[in-house]
């Protein structure tokens, strides 16, 4: 292959590789959960916010978006499993992005930065973890202790 042909191709593979990345953002839901409560700086949200029926089909979430007016960045829980929680602040440790979250991985768009869905650091600038906040739970609701 000469030059020229690598060029193009390369080109063309990677301008296909960010078109696919866009449609596939674009098919990503994110939810921000309004039905929330505060009480002793421990948010509450039920379970049940993780499932939305559209059209007669059940979507299980794979994450969810809080933004309570007293914390200046949302905070996105995820659910690993069954009763596995993560709750993480979407403040970019770099240098303060607000992060972009999608189902596994979270992206800073300031500077490229990727954290997984447990809030650790998989590709840099960023060299921390993202703030997590403890998380406890019952079978109805999912408490996050805000400080």
């Amino acid at each position: 292959m000469d030059r020229r042909s690598f060029i193009k191709s390369s080109c063309i593979s990677c301008a296909s590789g960010i078109g696919a990345m866009w449609l596939l953002q674009a098919c990503t839901t994110q939810k921000y959960v309004t039905n929330f409560e505060i009480k002793d700086k421990k948010l509450t949200i039920k379970k049940s916010e993780f499932t939305v029926v559209k059209k007669d089909k059940t979507i299980e979430q794979k994450f969810l978006l809080i933004k309570p007016d007293n914390v200046s960045f949302p905070i996105a829980l995820y659910k690993l499993n069954e009763n596995n929680y993560k709750a993480l602040y979407l403040e970019c440790t770099h240098q303060g992005c607000e992060l972009t979250p999608h189902e596994t991985v979270l992206v800073c768009p300031c500077h490229g930065a990727e954290f997984n869905s447990k809030g650790e650091v998989t590709q840099g600038p960023a060299e921390n973890n993202l703030k997590t906040f403890e998380i406890s739970y019952d079978k109805e609701n999912i408490y996050i202790q805000i400080n």
